[in-house]
């Protein structure tokens, strides 16, 4: 993977998380990582930081790993990775080994002390910041009952961006 300025990113993230799916990945060389799908979440300036944000179901395997550690990675897959997307989305860490499972590796970084997907076309490398539940005293009624009727709520993970890795073929395309 080639190191980029962030502002050399030029896709949609609004396209990019609804059509592709972002891969989290959270862990340590201690914790060990899992990982999830990223469907809910956006990218943007906080507290002058470059930061990404997104949302994760406290009942999901990768939120234990989120809250023990302070690394967090988001890596974006070419179409042709599509069902093993399916497949990380669809399948537990707990049971079994779902990235080996899916096809799919992890690059373990040990200067950051944290893993990617090695298939990405592209990739966030990020340091948690801040979490915060979602107050559902505050959440419009409609939205609970679409989204929150079997009360597994979202908590926001904040995240500085601290690198952007492009792997070489994309960065040919672009």
């Amino acid at each position: 993977m080639l190191k980029k300025s962030i502002s050399m990113y030029k896709e949609n993230i609004l396209s990019e998380l609804k059509n592709k799916n972002a891969i989290g990945t959270a862990g340590d060389k201690n914790t060990g990582f899992n990982c999830l799908t990223v469907s809910w979440g956006g990218i943007g300036v906080l507290w002058g930081k470059e930061v990404a944000f997104v949302f994760v179901r406290k009942s999901r395997y990768t939120y234990e790993f989120l809250e023990k550690s302070q690394s967090f990675t988001l890596s974006f897959l070419d179409d042709c990775y599509k069902d093993q997307v399916f497949y990380l989305g669809t399948h537990s860490g707990r049971v079994e080994d779902k990235v080996k499972n899916a096809g799919l590796s992890y690059t373990y970084d040990p200067d950051y002390d944290g893993a990617y997907i090695k298939e990405a076309s592209y990739c966030f490398k990020m340091k948690k910041l801040y979490e915060i539940s979602l107050p559902w005293e505050k959440l419009p009624k409609d939205i609970i009952e679409k989204f929150y009727k079997d009360g597994d709520e979202h908590t926001m993970f904040i995240c500085e961006i601290k690198q952007f890795l492009v792997s070489e073929e994309y960065d040919e395309l672009h």
